[in-house]
């Protein structure tokens, strides 16, 4: 039977999975916004009301919806020109040191888009412009997203921590 830890890691990066699929739902929906306010604006002259606010919206979930994805397939840029000229046992070290300067950058983020999240929700804060829009939503997002590239920087730190003590005792 899988351990405990086994199986919340399995969920997690699954979860994540699904999450970089929405993301790539939400692109679609931007996608086919901004081609219907092309063909609505220049073929009849009549232009979709709100398609830059609702597109900016959506832009804001598709980047945090699909940030923990992107993370979990390796995708974020990665300048190794240094790096790669040390010994691979400090590679690995640096590596586990970033991810965990990462976990620390994105454990803020998260902490304070949810506070942000919180009093936008209980203000009922509104972008005003061609449709107005609740601003809390957005907020959430972004905290969410953050919490999930959290959760996935955590399992790559364990993963890292885990190889290196692997090839340690291989090496050992």
């Amino acid at each position: 039977m899988p351990s405990k830890n086994y199986q919340s890691g399995w969920i997690m990066r699954r979860s994540i999975y699904y999450l970089g699929i929405f993301s790539g739902i939400v692109l679609l929906g931007i996608l086919a916004l901004m081609s219907g306010e092309v063909i609505f604006r220049y073929l009849f002259n009549k232009p979709i009301l709100g398609t830059v606010e609702i597109s900016s919206y959506l832009l804001v979930i598709f980047c945090f919806t699909g940030i923990a994805f992107t993370q979990s397939q390796q995708g974020h840029i990665n300048i190794e020109l240094v790096t790669q000229r040390l010994p691979a046992s400090i590679q690995r070290t640096l590596k586990i040191i970033t991810l965990i300067l990462s976990l620390a950058v994105f454990a803020v983020i998260t902490w304070q888009m949810a506070i942000a999240f919180w009093r936008s929700w209980e203000m009922q804060e509104v972008r005003w412009g061609a449709l107005p829009l609740p601003v809390w939503p957005v907020k959430f997002v972004i905290a969410f997203g953050s919490f999930t590239l959290c959760l996935q920087l955590l399992l790559n730190i364990i993963d890292e921590i885990r190889n290196n003590v692997t090839l340690t005792g291989r090496n050992g």
